[in-house]
């Protein structure tokens, strides 16, 4: 798989393909050279879904309540502590 490839695929597929790498290298069954071709994809994919789920996390804003108005601010770790929503 290309990298320009890689970048045409949706982050559930990315996923998807992870999961099967870490079977395929978890089996025991492939050759030394093919472990370190999957490995070396699974990093690429793994660059690729950490960079996605930063994007849409910086996306993600949550309404806060200041006085009689109600306001979007971004979501930040710590506020989604202090919100209750981290379970």
């Amino acid at each position: 798989m290309s990298k320009k490839t890689e970048k045409e695929l949706s982050f559930d597929k990315s996923l998807a393909q992870l999961e099967e790498i870490v079977q395929n290298m978890e089996s025991g069954s492939l050759s030394l050279e093919k472990m370190m071709e999957q490995y070396e994809k699974g990093m690429r994919l793994i660059s690729f879904c950490s960079a996605r789920l930063n994007e849409v996390e910086k996306k993600i804003e949550i309404m806060v309540k200041k006085g009689d108005k109600i306001e979007a601010e971004p979501f930040t770790a710590e506020a989604g502590k202090e919100s209750g929503t981290d379970n």
